[in-house]
């Protein structure tokens, strides 16, 4: 059933029982005032109340965020729905006297079947105070289609009124003060057993916890229970069984207050947390909250940055183990002891080579996604107090490591960043839980203050190339203006973009999911900026701030962005990575060479022959599926001819074609679609993009034309449309715009 569709049927119902209310109102039987939250189920996922709904109703029909909201096709029909409405709440009497001014309670509620409906509740007050003349009801029903039927439940009745089109049915009570509809038989059922064991809610500690942070004040207030809302969630990502159960276990509830604003919804409010269980935030609860800094060198086009900050990492670390010692001996035990057994085995000292370095920030990096993006790629950015006492003690831990372990791959260098690997399998997992557990062996650099890990060296050379451009948050004069609206110590921050949060999940929606996600790209990439905050009050309870900030403008500004950036987002960096593969010291000279994905694998990651100690002849690189992924020959260890990359594919074309001269980019690059329409064409010359520069549509019409000059942007780009017209121009002199 669809929403827009309950809400419209909501609306009529109300005004066909306000009829027989008008007709029967001086025979209203007396019964006593309860509380609204008196009815409100115990199993509720998120609770949204208003003191006011005609004001909120008001307030949702002005903003423009809402406006744009009812034009997404997923909710094709609410528009429909807003007008009906707004229309039966100004113009009818008989609304006025019940519904104007009233509270109200909207509860969401799981079903069998992974599905879930909603509870609504409106306290009538003194108009609640009336008895149904069923007979004249049924008359006013069946004029708009329904039939009606009447069922007793306990003393009270229950109306069934069912869509005599499509079958659906809708269920309607009062009791007392309180009306509740819904097109759920049990929700209805449920609040009137709610009803019988009243002020539930008023005494359920937790829940008063942070409702003290939400004040009547407010025109929208939001709550949420997560024992309900990991399992809601689970709907939608079923994949994530592991961290939906972290939230469960850990986090009780949240409360918020709501601003709706035209174009920005600000939530504010507290959060708790469960006190029966151990967890790295009940730890950060009881730390002074520390300083975001991993801005300063996170590229700009990041889709999400999930901060973890503390005043000194060393003192989160001391409660941690003290933590276990207290109140999970049998964790402390097994944490102490994996501790003792890496160390011994690889004769390291932990604390001093790698915690001790620490300093206020660990953050998780999202990227969006490139042709050959893994869902699992992600950066993790550990700010250090001493970036020189961080490089001897990793550099101690990665030299005992190599010398216990058959570690294969080598140190590279990439303009002039060196890119090591980290082979202390389960490590992250273990010390900085499971947000981390994906981050399995993986490649690091020290940049500015920060050691920044990732799952593969691509993902580390996107930071350095935006590093080297200046291309970082900290230069984003929209992102540090949103930044602004939240503290600037906390303990957990977390800031998505809306365009490039909608790449991630389409690039990695199952086929299925595509095309729905598709449909409502307008709608997600206009939420152009989203920034949650959690910051320590007490033992186990954090204030808490949500800010979506709405750009109806942000899918042209998107499209603008991807149209001029197309230049600079090419696959030519994958060359790169397949040149930064070095074969073993051991390998054979004249004989077949084989590098694997893993010392324990079997999985060929490339494969070429070695001649007087050098790759020589075709060299083949492969994908972890085993799909190849490109090809490139060496002529006396350096690249010289042709080279390929292929897309993840049985039957995979050519992604990206480039001619190599003694190790240098020399000649036409070029990019194809997946439907092997071309996409790219630029001259290199000595290593560096030189001369003209062609781009498309994979419909095949010219994107972008322009030129280049020793790397850089020169004179004249022209950016077209898909149907060939004009779109914009500009004129660049050595790589910066001057004018459009």
């Amino acid at each position: 059933m669809k929403t827009t569709k309950k809400i419209v049927l909501f609306g009529l119902i109300t005004v066909v029982i306000s009829i027989a209310v008008v007709a029967t109102y001086f025979y209203f039987k007396k019964s006593p005032n309860r509380p609204i939250w008196d009815y409100v189920p115990q199993d509720a996922v998120y609770i949204i109340e208003t003191d006011n709904l005609t004001e909120g109703w008001n307030t949702l029909a002005k903003s423009n965020m809402w406006r744009h909201l009812i034009t997404d096709p997923l909710f094709e029909d609410i528009n429909e729905s807003a007008i009906s409405l707004d229309s039966l709440i100004r113009d009818d009497a008989t609304m006025d006297m019940l519904f104007i001014d009233r509270p109200l309670l909207i509860s969401c509620h799981l079903l069998p079947d992974n599905d879930f409906d909603f509870l609504f509740l409106v306290d009538l007050k003194e108009a609640g105070k009336f008895a149904f003349i069923k007979g004249y009801i049924k008359e006013i029903v069946e004029l708009y289609g329904y039939n009606l039927e009447t069922e007793k439940y306990d003393e009270y009745d229950m109306l069934i009124l069912t869509d005599q089109e499509t079958g659906e049915i809708f269920y309607v009570s009062i009791i007392d003060n309180v009306f509740m509809a819904s097109y759920n038989k049990g929700l209805i059922e449920k609040a009137h057993k709610a009803s019988q064991t009243p002020d539930w809610w008023e005494n359920n500690t937790a829940f008063q916890k942070v409702t003290s942070e939400t004040s009547g004040s407010s025109l929208f207030r939001f709550y949420v229970s997560y024992d309900f809302m990991s399992k809601y969630i689970k709907y939608y990502l079923s994949d994530q069984d592991e961290l939906l159960a972290e939230l469960q276990r850990i986090f009780n509830y949240s409360s918020f207050n709501i601003d709706f604003q035209d174009e920005q919804m600000i939530f504010e409010g507290a959060t708790v947390l469960k006190d029966s269980v151990s967890s790295y935030l009940h730890m950060l609860s009881n730390i002074s909250p520390g300083e975001m800094q991993a801005y300063r060198v996170i590229p700009d086009h990041m889709a999400l940055y999930l901060s973890i900050t503390f005043d000194d990492y060393m003192e989160f670390y001391t409660k941690l183990k003290e933590e276990f010692t207290f109140s999970d001996s049998a964790n402390a035990e097994s944490y102490s002891k994996t501790i003792e057994k890496t160390e011994k085995f690889f004769n390291i000292d932990l604390e001093e080579d790698f915690f001790s370095w620490i300093g206020t920030e660990i953050a998780l990096v999202k990227l969006p996604p490139t042709a050959n993006s893994k869902e699992n790629d992600m950066l993790a950015f550990l700010h250090s107090t001493d970036i020189e006492k961080a490089e001897s003690g990793l550099s101690t831990i990665c030299k005992q490591v190599k010398k216990k372990t058959p570690v294969r791959i080598k140190e590279v260098d990439y303009k002039e960043i060196t890119i090591h690997y980290f082979a202390l399998k389960g490590f992250f997992k273990m010390f900085f839980g499971k947000l981390f557990a994906r981050l399995e062996k993986p490649y690091f650099i020290y940049l500015d203050d920060f050691v920044i890990f990732a799952n593969n060296p691509s993902t580390l050379m996107d930071v350095i190339d935006a590093w080297e451009k200046g291309k970082v948050l900290q230069n984003d004069e929209d992102y540090m203006s949103f930044m602004s609206n939240f503290e600037e110590t906390s303990n957990v921050s977390i800031f998505l973009k809306g365009p490039k949060i909608y790449s991630h999940l389409y690039h990695f929606a199952q086929e299925g999911q595509k095309n729905g996600i598709q449909k409502s790209r307008e709608l997600i990439v206009s939420f152009q900026n989203i920034g949650f905050q959690l910051i320590s009050e007490e033992n186990g309870r954090f204030s808490n701030k949500l800010m979506v900030q709405h750009n109806i403008d942000a899918l042209f500004e998107h499209e603008l962005e991807l149209i001029e950036n197309s230049a600079e987002e090419l696959y030519i960096d994958e060359f790169d990575s397949l040149l930064a593969i070095e074969f073993p010291e051991d390998a054979k000279d004249g004989k077949t060479c084989r590098i694997f994905w893993d010392e324990d694998s079997s999985d060929i990651k490339a494969e070429g022959r070695i001649r007087d100690g050098e790759q020589d002849g075709i060299w083949r690189f492969y994908y972890e599926s085993g799909n190849i992924r490109g090809s490139i020959v060496y002529d006396k260890g350096k690249a010289d001819g042709n080279a390929i990359i292929y897309y993840d594919e049985d039957e995979g074309g050519s992604m990206a074609q480039i001619e190599f001269n003694k190790g240098e980019k020399d000649g036409y690059y070029r990019e194809y679609y997946k439907n092997g329409e071309r996409k790219t064409q630029i001259e290199f010359k000595d290593n560096l993009m030189d001369g003209s520069a062609e781009f498309y549509f994979d419909s095949g019409p010219l994107k972008i034309e322009g030129k280049y000059k020793e790397g850089l942007k020169k004179g004249k780009w022209k950016h077209y449309t898909e149907t060939g017209d004009l779109f914009d121009k500009e004129k660049w002199k050595k790589d910066q715009q001057k004018n459009r």
